[in-house]
């Protein structure tokens, strides 16, 4: 039995996003062939996530620094659980399932929080004599990042999210990891048969995810 995480952010309705469509599509058959596993779903959008910000930073400094967890503040101490949690959540995890959208040339702000949220010291990675080191190496993880670019240029510019995603979960390493892109996350004006095409390969992913 493995553990699923599936990450959505797209402050817009499943209709109105042939991203959630899809992602959505392809859980359903995901699950028809292997109904024993888990899924935890987490909206981005929906679900709080901490922002890392001063109370954060400071808390965790101190903490690096020898002193003891039980001197935080009360508001220091609820802030750093709740990233606790969000680390502890995708450390647990055997598959990731990203389902995201473009916005300026990357994503949201609300999915670098949650990238935030879960590279978190002797959690997710650690520090070694030759640097930090993730701290997922060697078992076995694997994800799928299902990403609409927006559907015009932006000058000669290019889309920055999907290899910095990438390049954070081989960090923490994840090193099995599928792509699929679209142009464009609004049914109405994204090709149908993009769409299908898409469709068509999730579902065959879904089959051997």
């Amino acid at each position: 039995m493995a553990n699923i995480l599936y990450v959505t952010c797209n402050v817009k309705s499943q209709a109105r996003a042939r991203t959630l469509l899809l992602g959505d599509e392809f859980m359903d058959e995901y699950l028809r062939k292997n109904p024993q596993d888990e899924v935890q779903v987490l909206d981005l959008y929906r679900d709080s996530i901490q922002r890392v910000d001063q109370d954060v930073l400071s808390a965790w400094g101190r903490i690096e620094r020898g002193e003891e967890y039980g001197f935080l503040s009360d508001e220091e101490r609820r802030k750093i659980n709740k990233i606790w949690r969000i680390a502890d959540q995708f450390r647990r995890c055997d598959k990731y399932v990203f389902v995201t959208h473009s916005l300026n040339l990357w994503f949201p702000a609300e999915f670098k929080m949650y990238i935030d949220a879960i590279c978190v010291l002797d959690r997710t990675y650690r520090l070694t004599p030759e640097g930090t080191e993730g701290m997922l190496h060697g078992l076995s993880r694997k994800s799928l990042h299902l990403h609409a670019n927006q559907p015009y240029k932006f000058g000669g510019e290019g889309d920055q999210s999907v290899a910095y995603l990438r390049s954070v979960l081989c960090f923490l390493g994840v090193a099995d990891q599928e792509t699929v892109l679209l142009q464009g996350d609004d049914p109405e004006r994204g090709r149908w048969d993009e769409y299908e095409a898409v469709r068509g390969k999730l579902l065959e992913l879904a089959r051997r995810f």
